[in-house]
């Protein structure tokens, strides 16, 4: 791989006009546009999170209405890119056009007919989340032979005295809820190599990669593999759920956390360079980054670094986001097609490396490193919308009036997550999404009771206990759902804090949902529940890779083509 460049090879200007600035755009003109490798594109999912896991475009990114405003600028940084909205309420998609133009974006469209009109187009829709990277991973587990062993076979090598050494491959907020007894938890992803390697020292040790599911577990192996370590390495088969499914134990809080090596192997950091070089990614310096950054195209930089290195400082406007999970969950953060993706290591490249090599077959845009160095300090990136001036009441004036009696006190409508709102809300309120709102507050209502929205306090400080870099998406701010009652005529203030900022006993008792839930799409906690769900989880990613077949989305092999 060369040296740090000043001059990162150069790509087309992403032209600015491909989508006209229409209300509707057709099925067939968003497959040009997204098989076009001149032009950028966002195609953006409107709907909940219940919903897009129903069936959406493989090439989309989620960005339900509730959250508009305060994750667009962070998902298409540059007002010129072309945005494609998608939703089946048309109202609903015309109202976010509107709120997407007055943010200053020049071509927003609407997809025709939504995703009925893209199936009927010739479209595929696809069930799930995160569905590209699951696909990936089932591919990978196919295409290379990464090999599996099952549960069982592992607590045999493990009563039979054998070394074998289990790396958790998820987050370390994952790890914390459950992990399986002995397990090292590396931070998942690219750590793997980075961490967990320094635990493996015998001749003859197995290495057994565990997730929660499939994917991680999968790539996380054949990650380790790839770097040619003499050691056998396997990804637990189901992961943790097979692990109890076999009548297995499971255990809970901050078990073998592994800290950062005081350096890499020569041997690994060789690895690195060549693998980046092979993917054709570039090491920029910082005359790179800047000059990257005067292009006329979208920009992504990315820290994949772990949390408490993010949070002793990061590169100027870059997102946190950990490599294991940016495979993940590509789709969560990066919007744009064809933009160039630039990720922030430390100067070993040992995680660049580990997840450019995966990274390449689901981003179609040109791939960057840089070094986390002083000159490059600066703040993360943010959200660019402002928050509109709205009503406002404190805690204490909030605990006042619904303490002095909740009947005739203000209706609270909170619009936290599910999760969040089931866990401790305000006696009394109501749990809702933006949407819902129009349905559940009119300006009649609000003649009888005021009405106060609720959202969160300002986000934890990243430590050891989180997953991610603290960022304004740990938040949900109700600024602009207040702002959409104030045009209907309603009443309405927004709570200037967190519901555990109002002097009165929070409860998880008496839920109220003024709809569906419709934020929540992964398992239950524990239980019997969470059994099933899993179940059904795992023969839906069995159906992948078959179900992959003839979708241009989802064709990995051409990358090696």
């Amino acid at each position: 791989m060369p040296t740090a460049s000043s001059a990162p090879p150069s790509t087309p200007p992403a032209a600015t006009d491909p989508v006209s600035d229409d209300t509707l755009v057709a099925a067939s003109r968003v497959r040009e546009l997204l098989d076009d490798p001149t032009l950028e594109v966002a195609v953006l999912d409107l709907r909940t999170p219940q919903h897009r896991s129903e069936g959406h475009l493989a090439a989309s990114t989620g960005l339900p209405f509730h959250d508009l405003e305060q994750r667009i600028t962070l998902l298409v940084p540059r007002r010129e890119t072309p945005v494609v909205l998608v939703a089946d309420d048309a109202a609903l998609a015309e109202t976010a056009r509107t709120v997407v133009h007055g943010l200053g974006y020049r071509a927003v469209s609407v997809l025709d007919g939504g995703t009925a009109g893209w199936t009927a187009a010739g479209g595929r829709l696809h069930t799930g989340t995160n569905v590209r990277s699951k696909t990936l991973g089932e591919w990978i587990e196919e295409r290379f032979g990464t090999p599996t062993v099952d549960p069982e076979t592992v607590a045999g090598w493990r009563a039979a005295g054998e070394e074998v050494v289990v790396l958790d491959s998820r987050p370390h907020g994952e790890y914390l809820h459950h992990h399986i007894p002995g397990g090292l938890d590396t931070g998942g992803g690219p750590e793997l190599a980075y961490r967990g390697l320094q635990a493996v020292a015998r001749p003859g040790t197995r290495i057994v990669v565990n997730c929660a599911g499939r994917t991680r577990g999968i790539v996380g192996a054949q990650s380790l593999i790839n770097t040619g370590i003499p050691y056998e390495v396997y990804s637990l088969r189901n992961g943790t759920p097979a692990w109890g499914w076999a009548g297995l134990p499971l255990e809970h809080g901050p078990g073998s956390p592994l800290p950062a090596p005081a350096e890499t192997t020569p041997e690994l950091r060789a690895w690195a360079r060549r693998t980046l070089e092979e993917a054709g990614a570039t090491l920029l310096d910082a005359p790179g980054l800047a000059e990257l950054r005067t292009r006329p195209s979208t920009i992504y930089v990315v820290d994949i670094r772990s949390p408490q290195e993010v949070a002793a400082g990061t590169v100027a406007g870059a997102r946190a986001v950990q490599g294991g999970q940016l495979v993940q969950a590509t789709d969560e953060h990066v919007a744009v097609h064809r933009a160039a993706l630039v990720l922030v290591d430390t100067a070993d490249l040992v995680r660049a490396a580990g997840t450019v090599q995966w990274l390449r077959f689901l981003h179609d845009g040109p791939l960057h490193v840089v070094v986390h160095e002083a000159g490059l300090a600066g703040e993360p990136a943010r959200s660019e919308v402002p928050l509109p001036d709205v009503p406002r009441v404190t805690p204490a004036e909030l605990g006042a009036e619904l303490g002095a009696d909740p009947e005739a006190g203000p209706l609270v409508v909170d619009l936290r997550s599910s999760a969040a709102y089931r866990a401790a809300h305000l006696p009394g309120s109501v749990h809702a999404r933006r949407e819902q709102l129009a349905d559940l507050v009119t300006p009649a209502t609000a003649t009888v009771r005021r009405v106060v929205l609720v959202g969160d306090g300002s986000p934890a400080p990243a430590d050891a206990a989180r997953d991610l870099q603290a960022t304004t998406l740990d938040v949900y701010r109700p600024h602009f759902a207040a702002g959409d009652l104030l045009v209907a005529g309603v009443d309405v203030r927004v709570l200037d804090g967190d519901p555990h900022d109002v002097p009165l006993a929070l409860t998880d008792e008496d839920p109220v949902h003024a709809g569906e839930i419709a934020d929540q799409t992964g398992p239950p906690p524990f239980g019997p529940e969470r059994d099933a769900w899993y179940r059904a989880y795992f023969d839906w990613e069995y159906s992948l890779v078959p179900g992959a077949q003839g979708d241009p989305d989802l064709d990995f092999e051409r990358t090696l083509r």
